[in-house]
């Protein structure tokens, strides 16, 4: 118990500095708690709100913030969430591993991959 709230806080560091939690938080929740994939999907999902609300609320006095599409992103992200607990109550849990491990490496490479714009010049 005491290492899983040691390796959360760690999580939570990363996710502050920008580095993907999602990855980390449900590896460690599926293969060394043995919590089911889907559980431990909602899981990050909770500890999502909580990152992404902090990191919002210093990107609105840092970074100007395209307002205007803010409507259809919440619509889209209202949707998609339905969408998405509708398939994975449907999907069986090795599946839902799998597309899990596949969506980890693709975002992983391109994050690897892509070429950053320097904002030194």
């Amino acid at each position: 118990m005491r290492l899983t709230v040691i390796l959360t806080f760690l999580v939570a560091v990363l996710s502050g500095l920008g580095v993907g939690s999602a990855g980390l938080l449900v590896t460690w929740l599926t293969l060394v708690e043995h919590v089911p994939q889907i559980s431990a999907q909602g899981i990050n999902l909770i500890f999502f709100i909580f990152s992404s609300g902090a990191a919002l609320a210093i990107h609105v006095f840092r970074t100007p913030l395209l307002w205007q599409t803010l409507p259809f992103l919440l619509i889209a992200g209202i949707g998609g969430s339905f969408l998405g607990v509708a398939l994975a109550s449907i999907l069986p849990q090795l599946l839902l591993r799998r597309l899990f491990g596949i969506m980890l490496i693709l975002t992983g490479g391109m994050g690897l991959f892509s070429r950053r714009k320097s904002s030194e010049k």
